[in-house]
């Protein structure tokens, strides 16, 4: 009870912070910011903010689909963001990919929000900050590792994939689980459709990473 009134409090003050036009660094506020890149901020306002950490750069959806879009922090694995832009005119940060494409093992990403949650927190170290368990879809699909939360203090969506999106993936050695698991264990985390309690026992066993993290900002438009 403690921790969670600890960190909706940390949350609140950072949230004020955020609108107040003086976020502090490194601190990711779910649907608010990452650091500088706000719901309100704009392209123009970022390269007058950040100068030479920006630079205009087609970022990749996936699947062969690209968008022209904003990148910080190229070069610095540990701070780099890249940009989406929305339909609203002008266009404001629509998808935020933090620290994306880090290689394994993960470095440290600078990014984390106010409980502590960056890019390989453990999915027991989730369950901690959320003070609750959580949901996720099995491996085996392209939504394979989503976290879905279903109340607690990391809950701050109202759609499917909430404002900060975590994939967890287990840890791997030579293409197989770490620490190793029997046929029937794998079955229970790969599938492709189910979704499973972070309270799961093979989860428990291989507590795997976060190993994407994703701001999707509120849209503001409603295009």
């Amino acid at each position: 009870m403690v921790w969670r009134v600890l960190c909706a409090a940390m949350e609140a003050v950072m949230l004020l912070s955020a609108q107040s036009g003086k976020p502090a660094d490194d601190l990711i506020v779910p649907g608010v910011r990452v650091g500088p890149v706000t719901a309100t901020s704009t392209e123009a306002s970022l390269i007058k903010q950040l100068g030479r950490d920006t630079v205009k750069q087609q970022v990749d959806l996936g699947e062969g689909d690209f968008e022209p879009g904003l990148v910080i922090y190229k070069d610095d694995p540990t701070r780099r963001l890249e940009i989406v832009w929305n339909a609203d005119v002008p266009a404001h940060p629509e998808y935020v990919f933090i620290c994306r494409d880090a290689n394994y093992p993960l470095p440290h990403c600078r990014w984390r929000t106010a409980g502590g949650v960056t890019l390989g927190t453990t999915l027991k170290e989730l369950a901690r900050a959320n003070g609750k368990p959580f949901k996720m879809v099995v491996w085996g699909s392209d939504v394979g590792g989503h976290v879905l939360f279903d109340g607690g203090t990391l809950d701050h969506g109202t759609t499917l994939f909430n404002r900060l999106n975590l994939t967890l993936e287990p840890r791997r050695e030579n293409g197989h689980y770490v620490p190793k698991l029997t046929k029937d264990e794998e079955d229970q985390v790969y599938d492709g459709e189910k979704v499973i309690s972070s309270t799961n026992p093979v989860l428990q066993k291989i507590n795997p990473l976060v190993v994407v993290l994703t701001m999707e900002f509120p849209r503001r438009s409603g295009k």
